[in-house]
């Protein structure tokens, strides 16, 4: 898992009508493994499993679409820190992520090209971030969004 908090240039201006981000899939960010899990369970979601402070869900919808693969990132004292939703194909389908970049412009204004292929957005005063990225590895096309405090 690559947890990346962007770094905001000197100069950006954050979007001032962006929406904060505390947290994601109804779970706010420092919510404790347990709590996280008992939520989950109880809503309806797929817990894959759980291990070394990661939980791992399957086709969760966000954004309009299924992500299949998810995964819920703790910090060691136990707070949900990070979440990476992510989804893979065999050929360049790069609609996901142009829809994803087109929305997330469109409600946290112009991001933080971060190169490589990341695009990051912060949300209001400066409060959690997402980043998106699609790339080509090891055969595959990847369309991953992340979010974090």
């Amino acid at each position: 898992m690559w947890y990346y908090r962007p770094v905001i240039p000197v100069g950006f201006r954050i979007y001032a009508s962006a929406p904060v981000i505390t947290g994601i899939l109804g779970l706010e960010f420092g919510t404790y493994l347990d709590a996280s899990l008992n939520y989950l369970y109880y809503n309806g979601y797929n817990i894959d499993g759980y291990q070394d402070n990661v939980v791992y869900l399957r086709d969760v919808n966000l954004m309009g679409y299924s992500w299949p693969d998810v995964m819920l990132q703790y910090s060691d004292a136990g707070g949900l820190c990070y979440a990476e939703f992510a989804t893979s194909s065999s050929y360049r389908d790069d609609y996901r992520f142009n829809s994803l970049y087109n929305s997330l412009c469109a409600t946290y204004g112009s991001p933080i090209n971060s190169g490589n292929g990341y695009f990051s957005w912060y949300g209001g005063n400066q409060t959690g971030f997402i980043n998106l990225n699609f790339a080509y590895d090891n055969g595959r096309y990847y369309t991953v969004m992340t979010f974090g405090a």
